[in-house]
């Protein structure tokens, strides 16, 4: 009988030492990674895909931050942005993407370059430039309690597939020029300005929740919409809130209604957002968000 044992055991391990086990079709390679570009300019975006399951989440690190992913049933991917703020340095960064239960990791260098917007030159009332005492507080205040808005972005995204412009009109103030206000250098133009008439339509470009109503001395009525996956966008200026804080709203539900309250010259949309924390210019976002499923 031992005899009989030992002789099945030997033959047992010869088939095994013959027979191939199937590899692991669903671990990750370098393949299956992709960026909508190697570079991109101060205030830029890329799309960036990972082709993995939904149970294999990959994680993707971009400068010392996680960067939150959708996944998608439909092509078996997950998708998410990585951004530069209008003032992060220059150079070459590298995109960290890891994936735990096939051990894959990989840097991919991108590149941040620094890009001229141009100047704009506005003329306004004196006292909406020269502010006294108690504006200067008022504004002090109120860029408080919008600087700590930006970490509430990173909850589970809200969001799902391209994202909607606002309101349906033409480009009247191009994101990142600098501006020079009544002859003094003011900071940047951290939105785009949409034309539109008083009373307009103005939706959500995704769905989300409503962070902040508020009316605040340069962008006046304003609505701020957590999408969750680190965006939160912003609409400036509006002449009627129509929602409240808490909501939650889907893509294309109206927001409020176009004006002309705050800093401005006449009616229109300042239209916002952010990524991370990084001010972008959203019409990349709509033009990359173009490739991504329901």
């Amino acid at each position: 009988m031992k005899r009989m044992l030992v002789g099945f055991a030997l033959s047992l391990f010869s088939a095994l030492l013959f027979f191939t086990f199937p590899a692991d079709t669903e671990a990750l390679s370098k393949a299956d990674v992709s960026f909508s570009s190697d570079a991109m300019d101060r205030g830029g975006v890329i799309l960036v895909t990972v082709k993995a399951d939904e149970q294999k989440a990959p994680r993707i690190i971009w400068l010392q931050k996680d960067v939150p992913l959708v996944y998608s049933a439909s092509d078996e991917s997950w998708s998410g942005f990585i951004s530069a703020d209008l003032h992060q340095e220059t150079g070459l960064h590298d995109c960290m993407i890891r994936e735990l239960s096939s051990g894959f990791q990989e840097r991919y260098p991108i590149r941040i370059r620094l890009k001229d917007y141009g100047v704009r030159r506005l003329k306004l009332p004196k006292a909406k430039v020269e502010l006294d005492a108690k504006s200067l507080k008022r504004i002090k205040n109120e860029a408080a309690v919008i600087h700590s808005l930006w970490p509430a972005g990173d909850i589970s995204p809200k969001w799902k597939g391209q994202f909607l412009m606002p309101v349906d009109g033409d480009i009247v103030g191009t994101f990142g020029r600098k501006s020079i206000i009544n002859h003094l250098h003011k900071s940047p133009h951290t939105g785009v300005d949409l034309a539109g008439k008083k009373g307009d339509p103005v939706v959500a470009i995704n769905s989300g929740r409503v962070l902040l109503v508020a009316d605040h001395f340069f962008s006046g009525k304003s609505v701020y919409v957590n999408h969750g996956g680190g965006i939160i966008s912003m609409y400036f200026h509006l002449d009627k809130i129509l929602v409240s804080k808490g909501d939650d709203i889907q893509k294309g539900e109206v927001v409020g209604l176009l004006g002309a309250t705050g800093r401005v010259t006449g009616p229109h949309l300042h239209w916002g957002v952010r990524i991370n924390g990084n001010r972008i210019n959203p019409l990349t976002l709509i033009e990359l968000s173009g490739a991504l499923k329901e």
